[in-house]
């Protein structure tokens, strides 16, 4: 993680923000990122609006989804996937409350959803926690790192200052989804970015 700038302020805001690496055995995040390439049941993301309205809007959002799930789904890779990335991925929030929290309290992994972000395909600033959508804590697994742009940004409250997540594939990263942690997904340049999204609450 790089800090642009050596402010107390951002080291505090970005205390919140953990990366746990390794998260699944070596040949299986081969195997994920196999499937990743070969599944044809992507399609086009929406923005979900605070009036509890959703569309597809390419300035804003312009990425493919697939979204994991292990209850009402014929797809068996789908469900086997869905069940080992939620035990990883509960593991790691479980973690992370511990560390930030004292387990003062918990939370529970709501959906999952696999990201593709093709040439130019990029997520302008936002947050996750809203009326509609309400997060507590947001995660990003990054599957691959064989593409250029598609950077994970987080703009600061000074707003001319970033914190950058270095891309690595098997890379988990977990942060609040309140409104002092806007992201951005950069566009990709080269190459496809896979990530697979998901929040807490």
């Amino acid at each position: 993680m790089e800090i642009e700038k050596n402010n107390l302020f951002l080291k505090g805001l970005s205390n919140y923000i953990r990366v746990y690496d390794n998260i699944l055995p070596e040949e299986v995040i081969k195997n994920f990122y196999k499937i990743c390439k070969e599944n044809k049941n992507f399609k086009d993301s929406k923005i979900v609006y605070d009036n509890g309205t959703d569309g597809v809007d390419k300035k804003v959002r312009d990425t493919k989804i697939w979204p994991l799930k292990n209850l009402n789904e014929k797809s068996k890779t789908s469900i086997h996937w869905c069940n080992l990335l939620l035990y990883s991925f509960t593991n790691k929030v479980n973690e992370y409350i511990g560390s930030v929290a004292g387990n003062s309290f918990s939370c529970q992994i709501l959906e999952m959803q696999v990201l593709r972000y093709k040439k130019n395909g990029h997520y302008t600033f936002h947050i996750d926690h809203s009326r509609a959508t309400p997060r507590t804590l947001s995660c990003i697994f990054f599957v691959n790192e064989d593409y250029e742009g598609g950077e994970l940004i987080f703009k600061t409250p000074t707003e001319h200052e970033t914190l950058k997540i270095d891309k690595k594939a098997n890379r988990l990263i977990i942060w609040p989804s309140n409104f002092l942690y806007p992201h951005t997904v950069m566009p990709v340049i080269e190459g496809i970015r896979y990530s697979v999204v998901t929040w807490a609450l």
